[in-house]
């Protein structure tokens, strides 16, 4: 895809799941947090298979509640096709209309004011999607799993009747799929993307020898930069949407570097690309620089994200997915024309091209 000028002047990284070489380290309970409304994860699921079966079932021979679903997920409020059920709910006669007739609507205001991040989604196939004339299977996606490895969602139709779909393989029609939010804080609020560069990181120093350090600042400050990375595998089952990618490069030895990247346009399903035609700098170094890439599922802050037992000033969650994590020495960066181009490792997620 890229010309061979273009590559003998970068450094590949490929990056992967290989935790157990990762250094990624966990500084947090093992038990699962409870979200910050007090709900354990069962009680969640309960309250996302009811809504499920209540949107199946009212939406079949019901095109306008189709299309109300349809008109707010198109806004796509936080860059995916979902819409949080509490802008659903504020729709006039949503939530009679989903309760049914003679049936109690509070249940359906409540579960958006319990649940902020509750979301309704159509992740595969929207634009393909004809509310007026299509009633989609409506989905749940469980919360505390392993979302890389779940293997089934439970689905309904229109008569509530069970349907199990495949959790990795997307379908050939819309699912409408309700669930939690990635993109929005525990109060159902935007978090905020960013790719930052700070100008100094006093911190990455730490558990470094003082003469290393000094033997750093004697050196030339190299710019580090990113022209091209090739997310192989995008670590987010279709139901979810769009991946979430996010990645923090920290200095080793010195303060130079220190950059956390959330924001990766057109990085979003397997096999994207981000090639934007120039760089995004990261900050200049004089040692080396860790590099970490993870798929972000949003929640808690469970632990501290490390590498080899550096600390990257990172907090995770036990939901996010891993992909690597390498450390480039210095001279990495020397450019100069030099042939940098090299594979470091059999990891497979991701690519990440360097100068």
């Amino acid at each position: 895809m890229f010309h061979t000028a273009t590559q003998r002047a970068a450094l590949v990284v490929t990056f992967g799941v290989a935790l157990a070489g990762s250094g990624l380290v966990a500084q947090a309970s093992a038990a699962p947090a409870p979200q910050a409304d007090g709900l354990t994860n069962a009680q969640v699921n309960r309250e996302l298979d009811k809504l499920a079966k209540q949107l199946a079932v009212a939406s079949d021979d019901d095109p306008e509640l189709r299309k109300t679903i349809h008109g707010a997920v198109k806004k796509r409020f936080d860059g995916d096709e979902n819409a949080l059920l509490s802008t659903l709910v504020a729709k006039p006669n949503f939530t009679a209309r989903v309760a049914g007739p003679g049936k109690s609507k509070d249940a359906i205001a409540k579960a958006a004011e319990k649940i902020p991040r509750l979301q309704v989604a159509v992740p595969r196939g929207f634009d393909s999607w004809d509310p007026a004339t299509y009633a989609p299977l409506v989905a749940y996606f469980p919360q505390g799993v392993d979302d890389t490895k779940v293997k089934t969602l439970t689905a309904y139709d229109a008569a509530g009747n069970t349907v199990t779909l495949d959790a990795q393989v997307a379908p050939k029609r819309p699912v409408i799929v309700v669930g939690l939010n990635e993109r929005t804080d525990e109060e159902g609020e935007l978090l905020k993307q960013t790719t930052t560069s700070l100008a100094t990181a006093k911190t990455s120093q730490t558990n470094l020898a003082v003469n290393a350090v000094e033997a750093a600042a004697a050196r030339t400050a190299y710019s580090v930069d990113i022209r091209i990375v090739h997310l192989i595998k995008d670590k987010e089952p279709w139901a979810l949407g769009d991946a979430e990618i996010s990645m923090k490069a920290r200095s080793r030895g010195c303060s130079g570097v220190e950059f956390l990247g959330t924001d990766w346009s057109n990085l979003n399903n397997d096999d994207d690309w981000w090639a934007p035609g120039g760089v995004k700098n990261m900050g200049k170094t004089t040692c080396d620089v860790v590099f970490y890439w993870w798929e972000d599922d949003g929640g808690a802050f469970d632990f501290s994200l490390s590498f080899n037992g550096f600390g990257l000033g990172v907090k995770m969650d036990n939901d996010d997915d891993m992909i690597g994590g390498k450390q480039l020495g210095y001279a990495s960066f020397k450019g100069g024309g030099t042939d940098q181009w090299m594979k470091v490792d059999d990891w497979d997620a991701l690519h990440m091209w360097v100068e």
